[in-house]
């Protein structure tokens, strides 16, 4: 698998982006991550489907549970079309 190339990563447990502290995958994240893997979708979808199941389990240990956005966050914003 590819490993993203950004500064704008989650950070643990909260998921927030180091950088700018918006919810992880945040805009830049975004535009940096479809770049990177613009000849790989699918290999976007599994690298943010495996950060999207650490953020549930992080998210969940915490007081409230995790957010019923998540798919939407993590997932719902990726092209995955094959190029």
């Amino acid at each position: 698998m590819l490993v993203p190339r950004t500064e704008h990563v989650g950070e643990r447990p909260s998921w927030d982006c180091r950088v700018c502290g918006e919810p992880w995958p945040c805009a830049t994240a975004k535009v940096e991550l479809a770049e990177q893997y613009q000849n790989f979708p699918h290999g976007l979808a599994i690298y943010l489907g495996s950060c999207m199941l650490e953020a549930i389990d992080d998210l969940a240990a915490g007081t409230g549970g995790p957010p019923a956005d998540l798919y939407e966050r993590f997932l719902g914003w990726a092209d995955t079309t094959a190029r």
